[in-house]
């Protein structure tokens, strides 16, 4: 629809909505007329020329007015020009007889002509307003000739109709170049809105499809206002997928102990926090919405993992230049070293002893490799190839395969508390992830228990509905000391691991926009946690 068909609507809707207030007017007009003529007691002041005629008349205007007003007050569609027209010349008809019954112009009451000419010039435009002046102006004149030929007017009436008929059209002209100039404005004022509107709802939708959450809050930490990614970041604070938009809620309590801070210290850089256990590490900050105190707060809420995964990616590419710089001046000398060990261990010469040390020297020049092969691993990982992934079949297969791969004897359950459970992964990174944490988990338990056993619990996060993949183990499990640096690149409670395994599954995981994490599961049972993004969500591969 057109800027111009817009105006035109708005205007036939505006002219409506005035013909029914014009229609009170009228309602009112008779009660005063009537009430006037009754009221009059030695003196008629109008209608004095012919009472009757101008008490039926009036009697009957007002009931045509009455019914009229009944008719449209609930109408809802406008009239069109020709029944506008025909109103308004009802109105010259009725009033012309109750001006010729109060003796015409002299009785004052031919101001009400002018009254009908404004309206008429509102709603109508151009020949048929200018026509209802003229009709008016035609029977004020002929009504002025009569009465003057009757002997009840005087001469000079005559020239008083001519004064009054320019002064019609003068109304007309005024209010009709008036009506044209606020259409015009409203027709400009209303293209504004749209463009308004327009620009507001396509910055919404900016600030909803930002990947950066977005909160507005007040002094005492309500929420005003939130983009969708706020709402995922936050989702233990609601459990839709809708925006926020609810100043009853309240920040979670670590992102509100975040505010606290920020208000005492502005210029403090914040660590970042997790709303759940197992949540992804959130960064936030603040700005204040206008320059006085107590105004509102914009919070900007950013996925850490992001960050680190651009951190580690430089870091990374630091680490792949460094390691092929130096891999051949390590790995040649290191197969020497090993070969040579080997021919020793061959020889007869050598007693138990020196068997031993060679055995010892062969056992490290390995583990030295591993390191070598994990560095190199985690330095030229490729780019990401995500895919839909139905979670319970892929495990069965992966299963199937790792059980080929591997000549001990191993028992593995899998669990899924929701057999239709999608993920988003990239298939050969997850493959490496849960083979690590499988022979982890494994060895673990064969330890602590004298049975290979692992679990694989497949379900849906409460707080997030997000999937969630557990891998249970029966070892001791990690202590409280252990955790802090148990994803530390080369930090091992073994002799014989690299410290690399962990850290490199859960770059992995972060690079598919999951989660790591070690846990007690509900039973106290020793547990890898991966928590992964929606199915549907579009992983950046950066």
């Amino acid at each position: 629809m057109t800027s111009r068909d817009r105006g035109f609507d708005n205007n036939q809707q505006e002219n409506l909505t005035l013909l029914k207030v014009y229609t009170v007017y009228r309602v009112l007009l008779c009660f005063g007329l009537l009430a006037t003529f009754l009221f009059s007691t030695n003196i008629f002041i109008i209608g004095g020329l012919k009472p009757n005629q101008f008490f039926y008349v009036t009697m009957l205007y007002l009931a045509v007015n009455l019914v009229g007003l009944v008719a449209i007050l609930p109408k809802k569609t406008p009239f069109n020009s020709q029944q506008l027209f025909a109103n308004f010349l009802f109105d010259i008809t009725f009033i012309i007889v109750i001006v010729d019954a109060s003796n015409g112009i002299d009785s004052g009451l031919g101001i009400l002509f002018v009254v009908i000419i404004a309206a008429s010039s509102i709603v109508l435009t151009g020949q048929l307003a200018a026509l209802v002046a003229a009709i008016a102006s035609i029977a004020v004149i002929a009504d002025t000739t009569r009465l003057m030929g009757s002997g009840n007017v005087e001469t000079s009436a005559f020239v008083s109709a001519g004064l009054l008929g320019i002064i019609f059209f003068i109304t007309s002209l005024l209010i009709q170049n008036l009506a044209t100039r606020i259409r015009k404005a409203q027709v400009i004022a209303d293209d504004r809105t749209s463009d308004v509107l327009r620009l507001q709802s396509l910055n919404q939708q900016i600030v909803q499809r930002m990947q950066t959450g977005i909160l507005v809050i007040d002094q005492h930490g309500n929420i005003q206002l939130g983009n969708a990614a706020a709402t995922e970041f936050l989702t233990s604070v609601t459990s839709t997928s809708a925006p926020i938009n609810n100043d009853l809620v309240i920040l979670p309590p670590e992102l509100m102990e975040k505010f606290h801070q920020w208000k005492l210290t502005p210029q403090l850089k914040l660590a970042p926090f997790r709303t759940t256990q197992t949540g992804r590490d959130i960064n936030a900050n603040f700005s204040v919405l206008g320059s006085n105190k107590g105004q509102d707060t914009l919070v900007f809420l950013e996925d850490n993992s992001r960050l680190v995964q651009r951190a580690q990616q430089i870091k990374l590419a630091s680490l792949g230049r460094l390691t092929a710089s130096i891999a051949h001046e390590i790995r040649n000398p290191l197969s020497a070293v090993s070969h040579a060990a080997q021919l020793l261990e061959e020889s007869d010469m050598l007693n138990g002893t020196d068997k031993k040390l060679s055995g010892i020297i062969q056992n490290h020049s390995k583990r030295m490799n591993n390191i070598i092969e994990n560095v190199l691993q985690l330095s030229q990982r490729t780019s990401l190839n995500p895919e839909k992934i139905r979670l319970k079949d892929w495990l069965k297969n992966f299963v199937t395969e790792f059980e080929q791969e591997n000549s001990q004897p191993f028992d593995v359950a899998i669990i899924d508390h929701d057999q239709t459970t999608d993920i988003t992964f990239d298939s050969s990174q997850l493959t490496q992830v849960i083979a690590n944490l499988s022979h982890n988990g494994l060895r673990y338990s064969f330890q602590n228990t004298g049975a290979a056993t692992l679990t694989y619990s497949i379900h849906l996060n409460a707080e997030t509905s997000l999937p969630v993949l557990d891998v249970i183990d029966e070892g001791i499990g990690i202590s409280e000391a252990e955790r802090d640096h148990l994803f530390e690149p080369f930090y091992t409670t073994e002799t014989k691991g690299t410290g690399l395994g962990l850290y490199i599954s859960r770059a992995l995981c972060e690079a598919n926009e999951a989660r790591l994490d070690y846990l007690r599961d509900d039973n106290n049972k020793s547990c890898f946690r991966i928590s992964f993004p929606h199915p549907d969500r579009r992983l950046s591969d950066e």
